[in-house]
């Protein structure tokens, strides 16, 4: 059997049994490099990180038009309150 399947079916049965600690445990050894250093377009600051991504989905998520954004809000304000 790959490797791959092996850790698939082992997080899998994990998470059918609903045993977190075995999940958890399982995703460690088999999943988890040693090395707790991250390499985010040339960045290993967590901060700077952090910040790369907040960028990232803000822009993904950005309405592409203003008007039709804030119409859906005030629709979404409005069910809210009713």
């Amino acid at each position: 059997m790959e490797p791959s399947v092996s850790y698939s079916n082992d997080l899998h049965d994990a998470l059918l049994c609903k045993n977190n600690t075995l999940f958890w445990k399982c995703w460690r050894s088999k999943l988890e490099m040693s090395s707790r250093f991250f390499d985010v377009e040339q960045s290993t600051s967590s901060d700077l990180i952090a910040a790369k991504f907040a960028s990232h989905f803000y822009d993904a998520y950005s309405a592409n038009d203003v008007d039709t954004a804030e119409s859906l809000r005030k629709q979404y304000a409005t069910m809210r309150s009713g």
